[in-house]
Order: C-alpha cells, then sequence, then structure tokens
C-alpha cells in the first residue's frame, strides 16, 4: 500500500513540475499567436463585408487544459470593432457570420438574440481559437478572438 501512495505522488509531483514547465501546451512566439489571432478577426471582417476598426492584441495570463501556468505560458486576445454594413441590421450581420462559422465546422457555444437588432454569437475553432462577436452599445459589433494557450519560446 505504501508504494501505491508513493507511486501516485510521484505521478502527481511530476505532472505538476511538467505543468509549470509548460511540456503540455504548444510553443508559439508571441508575434506567431498574434498573427494567428489577427487571421481570425480579418476573417470575420470579410464574412461582414466591412473593415476592422480599433484593433488592439496582448498577451493574457492562461492556464491550459492540463492545469498549465507560469509565466511562459500566455494567451493572446484580440479586440475589434466592425461597421455593420449600410442598410443591415446586427442579426443579419451576425446570422452571415453564423452561416459561415457552420460551413468552416466551428462549434456555437453561445447564440443569442436581445431584442430586434442586438446578438451574441461565440464559437470555438478546431484550432483551439474562441470567437466572439456582439453587438455593442452603439450600430456596430464587437469581435473578440481569443487563442489558446501557448508557452512561449
Amino acid at each position: 500500500m505504501r508504494s501505491v501512495r508513493i507511486g501516485a505522488a510521484a505521478v502527481s509531483l511530476l505532472l505538476s513540475v511538467t505543468a509549470c514547465s509548460g511540456d503540455f501546451v504548444e510553443t508559439k512566439s508571441e508575434a506567431d499567436t498574434t498573427a494567428l489571432v489577427q487571421q481570425h478577426a480579418d476573417a470575420i471582417a470579410k464574412t461582414i463585408g466591412m473593415p476592422l476598426r480599433s484593433p488592439e492584441t496582448g498577451p493574457a495570463p492562461c492556464t491550459g487544459k492540463l492545469g498549465e501556468s507560469s509565466s511562459d505560458v500566455y494567451s493572446i486576445l484580440g479586440t475589434y470593432n466592425v461597421d455593420v454594413p449600410d442598410g443591415e441590421n446586427r442579426q443579419a450581420t451576425v446570422d452571415r457570420v453564423r452561416a459561415q462559422w457552420a460551413a468552416q465546422g466551428y462549434t456555437v457555444t453561445d447564440d443569442r438574440r436581445i431584442g430586434t437588432d442586438q446578438a451574441v454569437l461565440t464559437a470555438d475553432t478546431e484550432d483551439g481559437f474562441n470567437l466572439d462577436v456582439e453587438s455593442t452599445s452603439g450600430s456596430g459589433l464587437a469581435v473578440f478572438v481569443h487563442s489558446p494557450c501557448f508557452t512561449r519560446p
């Protein structure tokens, strides 16, 4: 019985050490991850048919799927604004984004209509990114792209 406890403790310690070192998280530079975030945002803008405005991207702390966390484990969050095409309401625009995401095999995780012209649409991509399109307090949409966790090289 004692060897089972020691074995379990050793496995637990190994997982803790490995998790903190980021061995279970893919290694990718912040620049490469930011470029992927931008690609997802650009694809959303292309579907909407309008350019992105007020882009902001930057690193954020991240805890990996197996609990990995350290100063080297990060994610990138991109935030953007985009106008709705003239003559179109925001729900129609979000409907087009939803159809595109479905065609790409993304998993929709939140899909709400609020009133007659507001919406929230969130999806997870096959490469682990989280995409979010939401009505703003004005007449446009906010776009959020959140990367999965990566370890800095």
